[in-house]
């Protein structure tokens, strides 16, 4: 009886650990194409737009959740990446100056209709330094100080990976400092501060007639249902209803659309409802790239393709490179890289109200409408821009307002201090206290 017992026991665990290891294999494998599509996607603009060493990137940015396990392969001569785990789940990112790197999924190489035409050439204007009298002198020594201290990490094994910081004060700047590795010409991804870009775009688009105004309708001829009835409005304050889920550790439709479509607008625009329109608060990639197609559908594409960088042009920002889908579409809800010195004129622009050499390029009370509190997001959400908590930012100036992005990428802008304050790096677990930079950098001017 013992020994039946034991035979019986044994076929338990062994069938309870085949179990385990079945879903333990579903559960990477349905994402693997998610593992592989962001290795090679990143290592790809990381290396071809960053400029920066494969071993580097690998043993950085690679070292989180199941990307660790991702192998890659960079194609110096070819311009792509590919990447793999154990051979599974290949995924391939081929990059161009135009398009920057693109993951192609259902679409052949040989039938990739890219962007060919030379980027608009934009002029860069350099900062204007900060005066070098006495008073300036020491105002500048106490920034520099408070900024430095947010480089320190006081755990090495979980560091807050800042990578730059630049201060401008009244346009000027006043200190900048890069972690080792990097410098005042090193391209940082915005990821998700490229939202914002697409909320400047929109108000230009609208200043020049090209767009009829915030509550145009009818957006896409795709929607024939209620959802045309979703406003230009209601998509910046990320209230379109739309169902949506932004979970990068799962297999969401955030992570769908950016690494296993090659039509992100598209995708985009298929969802359903999930809420009702204008007062359902989602935070949703798929509802920022829906500015790009919004803007593809009104103009040619020379004029779409040039469009980001005639912007870039009149801020003198000439290190900025929009990246596109597979078909073309600028994917305006992750992939937009500059120097932190191009993020800090970015952030000016908005401080400056979207005036540039006495021309208005953002219609008037666009700053209001980006600074107004988004219907049901707790008073965290503008329009494209976060707005500042007393839960994270108890201690800054109420009319600040930033752009954010995946691993700690900040712009802050504070109208009532003059300041712009670029803040990027790889912040991979906690993040440092954005409030004790911004109040450091605030008090060492007073």
């Amino acid at each position: 009886m013992k020994s039946i017992w034991r035979t019986h026991k044994k076929k338990i665990i062994l069938s309870s650990i085949l179990v385990l290891l079945l879903i333990g294999f579903r559960y990477v494998y349905v994402r693997l194409p998610i593992i592989t599509g962001y290795a090679a996607k990143d290592m790809c603009s990381c290396v071809f737009i960053g400029d920066r060493d494969p071993e580097s990137v690998a043993n950085n940015e690679f070292q989180f959740s199941l990307i660790k396990h991702a192998s890659y392969e960079v194609n110096e001569k070819d311009k792509s990446v590919s990447s793999s785990v154990f051979g599974m789940g290949d995924k391939t990112a081929y990059y161009t100056p135009q398009n920057g790197c693109v993951i192609l999924n259902d679409t052949e190489r040989k039938n990739w209709k890219y962007h060919k035409e030379k980027l608009y050439p934009v002029r860069e204007i350099p900062l204007e330094e900060w005066p070098s009298d006495k008073e300036s002198f020491v105002k500048r020594t106490k920034v520099e100080m408070s900024i430095q201290k947010h480089f320190e990490d006081k755990n090495p094994e979980e560091p807050f990976g800042a990578r730059a910081v630049v201060v401008l004060k009244d346009g000027k700047l006043i200190a900048e400092q890069y972690a080792e590795g990097f410098d005042k010409d090193s391209k940082h991804i915005g990821w998700s501060m490229t939202k914002s870009i697409f909320n400047a775009l929109i108000g230009i688009a609208i200043q020049e007639g090209k767009l009829d105004g915030l509550d145009q309708k009818n957006l896409f001829p795709e929607w024939k249902d209620k959802r045309k009835n979703i406003s230009l409005r209601h998509i910046l304050q990320m209230n379109t209803g739309l169902q949506w889920e932004e979970d990068y550790g799962t297999v969401s439709e955030a992570v769908t659309m950016l690494y296993n479509r090659d039509n992100m607008v598209d995708y985009a625009i298929s969802q359903d409802f999930e809420g009702k329109i204008g007062s359902h608060w989602e935070y949703s990639s798929g509802t920022s790239n829906m500015l790009s197609g919004i803007l593809r559908d009104r103009m040619s594409d020379k004029e779409y393709f040039d469009f980001p960088y005639t912007f870039f042009d009149k801020i003198g920002a000439s290190s900025f490179r929009m990246e596109t889908d597979a078909s073309g579409n600028f994917v305006s809800s992750s992939y937009a890289w500059a120097t932190a010195r191009d993020w800090a004129k970015f952030g000016q622009f908005f401080l400056d109200e979207g005036v540039v050499d006495s021309t208005r390029l953002l219609p008037k009370g666009w700053i209001d409408f980006t600074t107004q509190v988004a219907k049901g997001s707790k008073g965290e959400y503008g329009a494209h821009f976060w707005l500042p908590t007393n839960k994270d930012y108890p201690n800054s100036p109420k009319d600040m307002y930033f752009a954010d992005g995946f691993q700690g990428q900040r712009v802050f802008i504070i109208p009532s201090e003059g300041l712009v304050i670029v803040r990027l790096g790889l912040t991979r677990f906690d993040h440092p206290v954005y409030d004790d930079l911004v109040m450091s950098v605030i008090k060492a001017l007073e």
